[in-house]
């Protein structure tokens, strides 16, 4: 597991080590498509950051994350279980029955999604909440329609300027909660923005935001460094959000925003119900030259390790499933099982990893 004062010196190091690019390893650079053991790659993806199960419990909803900084728009794909196919998911646009801000009236052209959260709504119908970063900082609202897996667009919530969000969870009455990681800037260190450096180091502090249906809120006084991942129990008590830059998983009351629990995972990105009540939750241990590397890849994939960690949402207690890395894929964020099987999501590169799921 990478402490805190390791990833400190990570991003301390960066800006010095980019203006060394010389001495940077770009072999390390994943690009064959082959299985390796019992990890089976999916190719012919972009950025397959996060996913949803839809009711069928075979496919996908898959978030493709722009890329060439926000140059080639992202995507919201399907992903067959069972043929291993990626499909493209239809959408259209309401022109009546909103359920965002009265002011959003119209989709964006070039999309870029983030964080994901699929959810029944009290009428019944099926509701996609979709963090996008493209033309607008949105969470954007689309109604998905079964068993013709289409979308259909019905509005957005646009959080205060300067927001920058990662990950959304509905709430059972509605509305919705947001992970918002740090506060945006336009000043560079390299490839990353100072802001960001900042938030890593722990000056730059994200929160939790609220929407009621209205407006925007901040949920208590909860505050961390660089959240990401956010989940919510099946009775709608409690949060589960991911703290990345302080590799820890805190346990929020979503009424007060006070947390009750907290667990240790290596730099957790997101998580999922595993269908059996505990979270899997998916935390990367990167090397220098994998945060030097990957971020600017355009094909192939980064070999940076991750872990597979098992949440017990309760007594917040982890069993670490699995450690994975190098070929066929590293760097993952987001892990859903689907039967006997775990698909692996990436915020980097061009495929989904494919691997039984461990007995339990």
């Amino acid at each position: 597991m990478a402490s805190i004062p390791r990833m400190l010196c990570l991003v301390v190091s960066f800006p010095i080590l980019f203006l060394l690019s010389g001495c940077i390893d770009r072999s390390v650079i994943i690009t064959g498509c082959e299985a390796v053991a019992d990890k089976t790659p999916l190719c012919g993806w972009q950025r397959p950051e996060d996913m949803e199960l839809l009711p069928d419990g075979k496919t996908l909803i898959v978030s493709e994350m722009a890329k060439g900084h926000g140059e080639v728009p992202g995507a919201l794909s399907l992903l067959d279980t069972i043929s291993g196919s990626k499909q493209a998911l239809p959408m259209a646009v309401a022109n009546k029955e909103f359920w965002g801000e009265s002011g959003c009236r119209r989709p964006v052209d070039k999309i870029a999604p983030h964080g994901i959260h699929l959810s029944t709504r009290a009428d019944g119908r099926l509701q996609l909440l979709v963090v996008n970063h493209g033309e607008r900082e949105s969470v954007e609202m689309y109604e998905v329609h079964t068993p013709e897996h289409r979308l259909t667009w019905r509005g957005c919530a646009q959080p205060p300027q300067g927001s920058f969000l990662n990950d959304v969870v509905a709430l059972p009455e509605g509305g919705f909660v947001t992970t918002h990681m740090y506060t945006k800037g336009d000043a560079a260190v390299g490839t990353m923005s100072f802001e960001e450096v900042k938030a890593l180091l722990g000056f730059n502090p994200g929160y939790l935001l609220m929407w009621n249906g209205q407006s925007f809120r901040r949920l208590g006084d909860f505050s961390g460094n660089y959240p990401n991942g956010v989940q919510i129990s099946p009775d709608g008590r409690f949060l589960f959000v991911n703290l990345w830059a302080e590799s820890l998983v805190k346990k929020v009351d979503r009424q007060s925003g006070e947390v009750i629990g907290e667990a240790q995972v290596s730099h957790p990105d997101n998580s999922q119900w595993d269908g059996d009540g505990k979270l899997l939750v998916t935390g990367h241990d990167f090397s220098i030259n994998d945060l030097l590397v990957c971020p600017g890849l355009e094909e192939g994939t980064c070999p940076g390790d991750f872990e597979v960690v098992e949440l017990d949402a309760h007594s917040m207690q982890t069993r670490p499933l699995r450690r994975i890395g190098g070929a066929p894929m590293g760097a993952g964020t987001v892990t859903q099982r689907v039967g006997d099987t775990w698909y692996i999501g990436s915020f980097l590169g061009d495929r989904v990893l494919m691997l039984p799921a461990p007995n339990q």
